[in-house]
């Protein structure tokens, strides 16, 4: 089953952006969320309602465990102002927004809002070390 996953997670990155991204409805719980970004190895779940739009990310952070109830929902715990960039941004703008707002994930979006990609800093890490 693990490689399963492993290839799972290899087949949602495409390009250095995550085109099918986890994710979790904001009535999931922590408990829930945690146990995702455990099996997948991720830090953080977007959290979208039923059309995929986007809500939030929900991120685990040491805040995150300090106000940790894995009842508590996930719609509670989103990193807020969100910070989002359009499907197509290039990767000088993207990483422009993830160090400006020092955050490590940004959600991809179309003109209404529905969740398409993500970018993470690990990303541009990975293509760093291995460009080709």
């Amino acid at each position: 089953e693990d490689q399963v996953d492993l290839v799972d997670l290899v087949k949602r990155s495409e390009s250095g952006m995550v085109t099918d991204p986890i994710t979790v409805s904001p009535d999931a719980t922590l408990g829930e969320a945690d146990a995702l970004c455990a099996k997948f190895r991720i830090s953080g779940v977007p959290v979208v309602d039923p059309s995929g739009k986007l809500l939030g990310i929900g991120v685990m952070t040491s805040r995150t465990w300090r106000a940790r109830s894995d009842s508590k929902a996930m719609s509670r715990l989103v990193t807020m102002p969100l910070v989002t960039g359009r499907v197509g941004i290039s990767g000088v703008d993207a990483m422009e927004l993830l160090r400006r707002h020092k955050i490590e994930k940004l959600p991809l979006v179309d003109a209404a809002g529905i969740l398409k990609g993500l970018i993470t800093v690990k990303d541009f890490k990975k293509a760093e070390q291995y460009p080709n």
